[in-house]
């Protein structure tokens, strides 16, 4: 398993600030509970650019914007796959979903499964 990068960067001086990911592309989404949604990405971090676990939290707003790029039929795909189900479940999107910049903040660190890491909150997608 790679580093996560939330919780290296909760140990930097710049924790406290929103941070910018760019070229982020959504293609796989979990549905923690009906208001919270995550995902998990590897990216190049560092000077050496080692891979580490980026993960990002959205609501169902931010959800909602996020839809808003899929054509109308990749939508109505979406909607009929997650129709009827009950959260904890994954999706995946009928197609991937580019999005050029996401604004975060660092979130609470969290344990899953024995797994220690710390998501960062999307607060706004350009």
């Amino acid at each position: 398993m790679n580093p996560d990068l939330g919780t290296v960067y909760q140990q930097s001086a710049a924790a406290e600030n929103e941070v910018e990911f760019l070229q982020i592309r959504f293609s796989d989404i979990d549905f923690v509970s009906n208001e919270l949604c995550t995902t998990l990405f590897e990216v190049p971090w560092g000077e050496d650019q080692e891979l580490h676990a980026l993960s990002l939290d959205f609501d169902q707003d931010m959800l909602l914007q996020i839809l808003a790029r899929l054509e109308p039929k990749a939508q109505q795909q979406f909607v009929a796959q997650v129709n009827g189900q009950q959260p904890p479940f994954h999706v995946s999107l009928p197609e991937a979903v580019l999005v050029d910049r996401v604004t975060c903040v660092l979130g609470e660190e969290q344990e899953v499964e024995g797994e220690v890491f710390t998501p960062f909150v999307i607060q706004a997608i350009d």
